[in-house]
């Protein structure tokens, strides 16, 4: 063999060499071909019309209309407890009696200055029309009686007071105090209402009048123009579950509280049968109106997307991407106020995983 044949020998391996490393490079760096996707599976199913009611809800406690702490007017001993918790007590009807030694002692030093002031006015009164008195004198004697009368009356009012009695029809829901106990005439409620506490005590019982209650609650301010438009509101309590019952908006705050953005609402209860009890858990749904035969989609067939709402429907083996305004979303179903007109075959399972314009496969029930 010559040398320019080895020579070209040589050149032709490596050039294939070469050859060979450049397509496998090329094959490394190819992609892979990609496995094609399965046409996704979906159910689907018809809008329904319904009848939609518009509400508003909200929790709150249960309140009575009346409440009042009773404490005493007048400093003493507590004499005697006519009530006690539990018990219905009537308007005026007296329900506990402060000791009224003192005061009825200070009652009668000032009737005594009073009659005897009354005395002498009239005296010299009689003087002075027989002119063997001065004018002066006859003033004298009327500003003393005027005096004398004004402490006489403050001192039986003083002892009226001691009769401690109900300021309206309702239920005692706390008793603090037990006979003996020694009675300020300070405010302020005891921290601890125990029977029988030792020390100076002020508030003597807690009433309530139950036969009608109230709900407070905390309407936010994005909901406050639709309150005009509440018809009625439905209670339910977690004390009475399974029941229902009605009241009305009373009346509103009128301002808005700045750190909760919310206003205060007092929803009202007739309560005739008692059977509503202060301080339960309440659950208020306020009526604002009602929307028939409204178009409704189960709740799961509306998505949400930077464009707002909308859900996909099924056309000839294709999924349709329709925008939709949703309105009122109650018991597993949403109101369609535009977009649908009940007729399309909307994907219910599977939406998430078909696209808009995709083939799809309906599956059926």
């Amino acid at each position: 063999m010559n040398r320019a044949v080895k020579y070209s020998l040589i050149a032709l391996v490596g050039l294939a060499t070469v050859a060979f490393i450049v397509y496998r490079v090329i094959s490394a760096a190819k992609p892979p071909e990609q496995k094609k996707q399965a046409t996704p599976l979906v159910r689907i199913a018809l809008p329904e019309r319904r009848d939609i009611t518009y509400k508003l809800e909200y929790d709150g406690d249960v309140l009575p209309v009346l409440q009042a702490n009773i404490f005493s007017k007048v400093a003493g001993t507590l004499e005697s407890v006519l009530t006690d918790m539990g018990k219905s007590v009537r308007a005026g009807q007296l329900i506990a009696v402060i000791d009224t030694t003192e005061a009825y002692q200070t009652e009668e030093q000032a009737a005594a200055v009073y009659f005897n002031a009354k005395a002498t006015e009239s005296r010299t009164r009689t003087l002075v029309s027989k002119n063997l008195a001065a004018k002066q004198d006859l003033d004298n004697a009327e500003a003393a009686l005027k005096s004398a009368e004004a402490s006489y009356n403050a001192t039986r009012i003083r002892l009226d007071y001691a009769k401690i009695r109900a300021p309206f029809h309702g239920y005692v829901t706390k008793r603090f105090l037990d006979p003996g106990s020694v009675v300020s005439t300070s405010t302020t409620v005891s921290a601890t209402p125990t029977n029988g506490a030792p020390g100076s005590n002020t508030t003597l019982f807690t009433i309530m009048d139950i036969d009608t209650v109230k709900i407070d609650i905390n309407v936010l301010d994005r909901d406050i123009p639709q309150l005009p438009n509440a018809k009625r509101a439905v209670i339910s309590l977690s004390t009475l579950p399974g029941r229902e019952f009605y009241g009305t908006v009373s009346r509103t705050a009128q301002s808005i509280n700045t750190t909760t953005r919310t206003m205060a609402v007092e929803i009202v209860i007739p309560n005739h049968d008692e059977a509503i009890k202060p301080g339960s858990f309440a659950h208020v749904s306020l009526a604002l109106g009602q929307h028939p035969n409204a178009i409704t989609v189960p709740t799961e067939a509306v998505l949400p997307d930077k464009d707002g709402s909308y859900v996909l429907a099924v056309v000839d083996t294709l999924a349709k991407r329709i925008p939709v305004q949703t309105g009122v979303a109650e018991n597993g179903r949403t109101e369609i106020l535009s977009g649908l007109d009940g007729t399309e075959q909307v994907i219910v399972t599977g939406q998430t995983f078909a696209k808009p314009n995709g083939k799809v496969i309906v599956v059926k029930n």
